[in-house]
């Protein structure tokens, strides 16, 4: 019976630990504010397509450069003169996003002009705007694309022609 006794009392003991073991744990809290902010989205509209204007091919290859200004200039065996009137014009886009946000303008590494000849490659992209380039401002502003154009020997005469893809995003 003694034996019987010890067992009850351990069984009771052990329950009694159990029991008071469990409202000993303790649970703590915090609150965090939470907030979400949405910014404008980026937007690009083309305003002017980017035009190499007139020029002549000669026994050699060169380009034809046009500035974000607008100003056209050649190298190597490509001419150009003022009685041939010069239409060359940097692209322009209208471009907003969020007010001080930082921004990247991508191109393709090249892209062609097809026409009567050889395909003619526009490489060589160069960037100005209204505002500070690679910041939005409070406004839209104007972001001018100039580029290079490669010019074969005795590229064939004609107009040619492409597209070029400009990209902005938030960095």
């Amino acid at each position: 019976m003694k034996t019987l006794r010890k067992v009850v009392v351990m069984a009771g003991c052990t329950a009694l630990a159990w029991a008071a073991g469990s409202g000993v744990s303790q649970a703590a809290t915090a609150q965090a504010n939470t907030t979400a902010t949405v910014v404008l989205p980026v937007t690009i509209t083309k305003t002017v397509d980017l035009n190499f204007g007139r020029f002549m091919s000669g026994a050699s290859g060169g380009t034809v450069v046009v500035s974000t200004g607008g100003a056209q200039s050649v190298t190597g065996g490509v001419t150009t003169t003022a009685a041939l009137g010069s239409t060359a014009a940097a692209a322009a886009f209208t471009i907003s996003g969020e007010p001080t946000s930082t921004y990247a303008v991508t191109f393709p590494a090249q892209t062609n002009l097809t026409g009567p000849g050889a395909p003619m490659t526009i490489g060589t992209f160069t960037t100005a705007s209204s505002g500070t380039l690679n910041t939005f401002g409070a406004a839209s502003e104007t972001l001018s694309v100039g580029a290079t154009l490669t010019v074969g020997a005795s590229q064939a005469s004609g107009t040619y022609s492409g597209t070029m893809d400009v990209a902005v995003n938030y960095n």
